[in-house]
């Protein structure tokens, strides 16, 4: 096993292609983090910003004190060169901290926070975007954490132009992560910002925000690449013939843009290749692939593929980390029809779909296991975790699809399927960002996904006795599911 910190591998599907015709061959580039748990920093220091809500809906559930007070506990964990700001917005915003305020006026200050107004969420984000710009030098890595419990209702709401926005400050050096508290925020937006500028798209209940606020900063702290770029070198007689992934390519150079690497993180992608074997010299061919962050190269990696007859090469298996995240890949399309079928109310191919990709993803988790010794016990064991999740999510949706098929007009069905949107939003912006670990917020998602579903049964109950045994029967299936998540 390689001890290296920071390591890039090119995974080939098989060890050999054929050398008798022109094939397509997948490949997949894995960088693997192994920065020790307590190790120093080496990302530089940090520029962080936290840009919190305060709309009047901030004050339900205690929200805005929740986030207030996890404001002061991160503010009292800066250390070194580390800058931080809190920006507060509703239908205006205000910089209520930044790196020039007094130490001993910052408690005041976020005490003084109040709940008001509409929700501007774009002036916010701006608002964020410049003070952080404001201040950045090339020795700090720039964080935003976003977090909204409304509707954007003023301001820009277009989910393309914020992209667009968030795309540019990526390329500035600046990530932004989003916090969607509750069910009435819009999630399309929040994760339309996070997915273009590499950070990640949270989804949560009204609880649970200091634990992510408190996951987002742990995690900005243990950043070891901010700005990775991965390039591939392909002989001659070897060409891409698909991009297997939805990373944005940095111009001029052709690398694909990486999110932030942390301490402990796994992050692949895959790529098809044509193979024209007349066009290659000798039996064998090498693909190179280099990891940078910004310009500065950090790690490199070569992988020679034999050629061969087709014989051989069927003989031997299929490499299952390929095998996965190719089919990762292919899921991301359904997740776009299932979420689009959500907002269109129209669920008559759901259950086919589901099916299918849970169909897939048991056969990835089948392969991987059976390649435990040759993948190793460790990362054997986050691949398996990570599909398991994803099928979970897909199994709790036909459970959830079942029940409410035929009951869309009605108003609690209606609330149901806007949980259901929103966690599966969640669910597919881990995966499209190879967010590998899978954490306790991930988990929660499912299982107040499947606590809304059971509200929802108890309340059909009652309201159609025709249906009663049927609904009987769908509402004990969810809670042995929620059972089997406890």
């Amino acid at each position: 096993m390689n001890d290296q910190p920071i390591e890039i591998l090119v995974l080939p599907e098989r060890p050999a292609a054929r050398n008798d015709e022109v094939t397509e061959f997948d490949i997949v580039v894995e960088v693997r983090c192994r920065a020790a748990e307590d190790a120093d920093r080496t990302g530089g220091a940090m520029n962080l910003c936290l840009v919190i809500d305060r709309s009047g809906s901030m004050a339900d559930q205690g929200k805005l004190e929740i986030a207030k007070r996890s404001c002061g506990d991160i503010f009292r964990r800066i250390t070194g060169d580390d800058l931080f700001t809190v920006v507060v917005f509703d239908y205006e915003t205000l910089v209520v901290i930044n790196p020039q305020t007094p130490k001993a006026e910052v408690e005041e200050r976020l005490n003084a926070i109040q709940p008001r107004g509409s929700t501007n969420l774009s002036l916010g984000w701006y608002q964020g975007l410049l003070e952080l710009q404001s201040y950045m030098t090339e020795n700090h890595y720039g964080r935003l954490i976003l977090l909204s419990d409304g509707m954007a209702n003023a301001g820009e709401t277009k989910k393309a132009a914020l992209a667009v926005v968030a795309s540019r400050a990526r390329d500035e050096g600046i990530s932004t992560s989003t916090i969607g508290i509750g069910n009435d925020f819009q999630e399309d937006l929040l994760e339309a910002i996070a997915s273009a500028s590499g950070g990640r798209f949270w989804y949560i209940s009204e609880t649970g925000i200091d634990n992510i606020l408190e996951e987002e900063f742990r995690g900005a702290l243990s950043v070891v690449v901010d700005r990775p770029r991965v390039e591939l070198t392909l002989p001659p007689g070897v060409s891409m013939s698909q991009e297997l992934n939805s990373l944005r390519k940095v111009p001029r150079r052709s690398r694909y843009a990486l999110r932030p690497l942390k301490g402990q993180d796994t992050f692949n992608f895959a790529v098809r290749l044509q193979i024209d074997p007349t066009r290659l010299d000798g039996e064998e061919f090498t693909i190179g692939a280099v990891l940078y962050d910004d310009s500065r190269q950090v790690a490199a990696a070569d992988q020679v593929v034999a050629l061969a007859p087709l014989a051989e090469v069927v003989a031997t298996p299929v490499h299952a980390l390929v095998q996965s995240v190719v089919e990762q890949y292919r899921a991301e399309t359904t997740d776009e029809k299932l979420l689009d079928d959500l907002e269109s109310g129209d669920l008559s191919g759901m259950k086919q779909m589901l099916t299918a990709e849970i169909a897939r993803v048991r056969q990835a988790e089948f392969a991987v296991g059976g390649q435990a010794a040759a993948i190793g016990v460790g990362r054997m064991g986050v691949e398996m975790g990570n599909l398991r999740q994803q099928r979970q999510m897909n199994e709790t949706s036909l459970l959830i699809g079942d029940l409410v098929e035929e009951y869309l007009d009605e108003p609690e069905v209606k609330r149901l399927v806007n949980v259901w949107r929103k966690s599966r939003m969640h669910e597919g912006a881990r995966k499209q960002q190879r967010w590998h670990a899978v954490s306790e917020a991930d988990e929660d998602v499912e299982i107040t996904l499947l606590v809304s579903a059971l509200g929802v049964a108890d309340a059909l109950i009652p309201r159609f006795p025709a249906n009663r045994a049927d609904l009987e029967t769908k509402r004990e299936r969810l809670r042995e599911r929620l059972a089997s998540l406890a």
